[in-house]
C-alpha cells in the first residue's frame, strides 16, 4: 500500500519551522537566521520513502501584519492549511499567549486535518516548561498528538515520522524518488543568497531586501555560473552590503557560493550586484520575485 499526503508546518515566526523541515529532508531548502519572518514565502520540501511520499510545506510565520509584505506572507501560511492532510502546530516552551497565539489557534479550528502539536526546543528548556506549555496548548486545540521535540538536535524526530506517515492517506507518488523540492532553481538560488545577508548583518537591513537570481548557466560539467542582485531600499543600505572596499559582498558572496555548491555538488561561480529600488516592499514586480504575487 502506497501513501501520499501534504503536511503544513505553521506557527508564529522564528520556533524553528524551517529548522524542522530541513531536519526531516536531510538537506537546506529553507533559509535560516535568529530572525523572525525569515521564511517569506511556503516553501515545499519533498520526503520519499519506499511506500510514501510527503509534501511539506514550510510557512511564514503567522504574526500581526502592517506591511504589504508581512500581509502576504500571512496569506501564503494560512492559505497553505486549506487543501493539507496534517498540520504541525510547532510552540516552543517560552511560548508567548498573546495575539499571534490566538490567531493561530482560531485559525486552526476551521482546519480540517490531522494535527500535531509539537513542542519544539526541549534540548534548551526546563522539563517543567514543556509540560506547562503542551497542557495549555492542548486545552486550546483538537490535537491527536502532543510531541516533544528539538529541530536542531533531532530528538523525536524519527518518531515524528513514523507516526506522520501512519496518518498518511493512500495515494500514489506524483514527484520522481529524487525530488527534493518543487521550488524553483533561480529561486532556491535566491534564498541561499539572501540567507547569507541575514546572517551577515545585525541591523535592520535584512528585512530590506531581495535577492533576484538573474542568470544559471552551466559553463562545464563542473562549473555553475550563476549571477543575482540584491536589492535594498535605500543607498544607506546599499554601501552597509557592499561594506568597506567591498568586504561585506565578499562575505555574503562566500558563505552564499559555499552553500550553493554543497547544495549543487559542482563548483559555483557566483556573481553578485547590489541595486537600489525605493520602496520595492509595495511594489508586486518585487513581491513576485519572493513569489508572494
Amino acid at each position: 500500500m502506497n501513501k501520499f499526503g501534504t503536511v503544513a508546518i505553521i506557527g508564529r515566526p522564528n520556533v524553528g519551522k524551517s529548522t524542522l523541515l530541513n531536519k526531516i529532508l536531510g538537506e537546506n531548502i529553507s533559509i535560516i537566521s535568529d530572525k523572525p519572518n525569515t521564511t517569506r514565502n511556503s516553501i515545499r520540501g519533498i520526503k520519499t520513502g519506499e511506500d510514501y511520499q510527503i509534501v511539506f510545506i514550510d510557512t511564514p510565520g503567522i504574526h500581526n501584519a502592517k506591511d504589504k509584505i508581512n500581509q502576504l506572507m500571512v496569506k501564503q501560511a494560512i492559505d497553505g492549511l486549506s487543501m493539507v492532510d496534517l498540520v504541525y502546530f510547532i510552540v516552543t516552551p517560552d511560548e508567548i499567549f498573546a495575539g499571534e497565539y490566538k490567531m493561530i489557534t482560531e485559525i486552526l479550528k476551521k482546519v480540517d486535518a490531522i494535527k500535531f502539536l509539537l513542542i519544539n526546543k526541549v534540548d534548551i528548556h526546563e522539563k517543567k516548561d514543556v509540560v506547562n506549555v503542551a497542557n495549555k496548548v492542548f486545552a486550546d486545540g483538537t490535537f491527536m498528538y502532543v510531541i516533544p521535540i528539538s529541530a536542531t538536535n533531532s530528538t523525536n524526530i524519527d518518531k515524528l515520522l513514523e507516526l506522520t506517515i501512519e496518518n498518511l492517506p493512500e495515494g500514489e507518488k506524483i514527484y520522481d524518488s529524487e525530488d527534493i523540492t518543487t521550488i524553483p532553481e533561480k529561486f532556491l538560488v535566491a534564498e541561499f543568497i539572501r540567507e547569507g545577508v541575514f546572517n551577515l548583518l545585525k541591523d535592520e537591513v535584512p528585512y530590506n531586501v531581495v535577492v533576484e537570481c538573474e542568470n544559471i548557466e552551466d559553463k562545464s560539467d563542473n562549473l555553475l555560473y550563476i549571477s543575482a542582485s540584491i536589492i535594498v531600499s535605500r543607498n544607506s543600505q546599499k554601501g552597509i552590503i557592499i561594506g568597506k572596499k567591498g568586504s561585506m559582498l565578499s562575505k555574503i558572496g562566500k558563505i552564499s557560493r559555499e552553500k550553493l555548491e554543497a547544495f549543487f555538488g559542482i563548483k559555483v561561480y557566483l556573481e553578485l550586484f547590489v541595486k537600489v529600488r525605493e520602496g520595492w516592499m509595495e511594489r508586486d514586480e518585487y513581491l513576485k520575485i519572493q513569489g508572494l504575487v
